[in-house]
């Protein structure tokens, strides 16, 4: 049976294309570096969830399970994470971050910040005061994504 869908509005239209605008100017305004979005996206997720199995990371970021051992081999080459033995099934890895990788995520959450900081500050104070009313919704409105796979396409897998 067809699942009925909900009509979008022009607000959601418009909200969503604003997202998209955004996501866009942060790719396109991260420095040329040493590590992929991809790569990026895996240090926050160890970072923020703790060691895992590359099959779970593979799933939750969206890429195959070869894919996501490659990525693993090239974050162990720069010393960003390591493999360690999985406490609950000796026979198993989980990837855990080093302090390396640590701190060349906080490099980038740091850099990702001043780009941010510096768009804020051409807007007039009105429109900064209505982007920080709104960080408790956009906090919610992503809470519960992380125990979801994330659907990814097209993006590089290199470190």
């Amino acid at each position: 049976m067809a699942q009925a869908t909900t009509p979008i509005t022009e607000e959601q239209l418009a909200l969503g294309r604003a997202f998209e605008q955004i996501v866009t100017w942060l790719r396109r305004s991260r420095r040329a570096s040493d590590v992929s979005a991809t790569a990026l996206s895996l240090l926050d997720r160890l970072d923020s969830t703790g060691p895992q199995r590359i099959t779970d990371l593979a799933v939750h970021e969206g890429i195959t399970q070869p894919a996501m051992t490659a990525l693993v081999n090239r974050l162990e080459e720069h010393g960003w994470a390591e493999r360690a033995s999985d406490p609950a099934d000796g026979r198993a890895t989980r990837v855990v971050l080093t302090e390396a990788g640590h701190e060349r995520l906080v490099r980038h959450r740091a850099d990702r910040t001043r780009r941010i900081a510096e768009r804020l500050a051409v807007l007039d104070p009105g429109d900064q005061r209505a982007l920080l009313a709104a960080l408790p919704a956009l906090t919610r409105l992503t809470a519960d994504i992380e125990a979801a796979p994330s659907v990814r396409s097209g993006d590089p897998v290199h470190a």
